[in-house]
């Protein structure tokens, strides 16, 4: 079992991030108690692939992300209202989109396998986040696909205005 752990954004102004990784699944928790959601993902295809919830049953995405050797396509959320996710790792390099041209943002991470960080930036210089999270052993584009997943959350709830 792997721990994925940290945070999305400052002390003030982001989300924390805490997930489990096993052979079944991804379970754990992004932002807090009230403000948060419950991550329940499966694994399939010895891990190929990653279903499942973020959020409750009522207020909540569904994810589905395909993972073929060192990228990761899929989408949060449904057809309508839904964005894509696309991640590329390249060499210690996550790069990659979340939404569309429009209201989606970029990601720029790297890996450090010495340490386990996963450190980097989502959305761009003035209208995104940091992100610094431990993977201890969970494979690079699991943290990115969280984080993501983590800046997509924060930003419905919090920015209304799209940014």
């Amino acid at each position: 079992m792997y721990i994925i752990r940290g945070r999305v954004g400052g002390l003030i102004g982001g989300y924390s991030l805490e997930c489990r990784v096993d052979d079944a699944g991804i379970y754990g928790r992004l932002g807090g108690i009230i403000d948060g959601a419950d991550i329940n993902l499966k694994k399939s295809e010895g891990g190929r692939f990653l279903e499942g919830r973020l959020g409750g049953a009522f207020f909540g995405k569904d994810l589905k992300i395909e993972i073929e050797n060192d990228h990761a396509r899929g989408r949060l959320g449904g057809l309508i209202g839904g964005h894509d996710i696309v991640l590329s790792l390249r060499g210690q390099k996550i790069t990659g989109r979340c939404g569309g041209a429009l209201a989606g943002f970029d990601v720029d991470l790297t890996f450090d396998p010495g340490q386990g960080k996963l450190e980097g930036r989502l959305g761009g210089i003035v209208f995104g986040m940091d992100v610094d999270l431990e993977l201890s052993g969970a494979p690079p584009l699991y943290g990115a696909i969280l984080a993501a997943v983590t800046y997509y959350f924060y930003r419905a709830n919090h920015n209304k205005n799209g940014r």
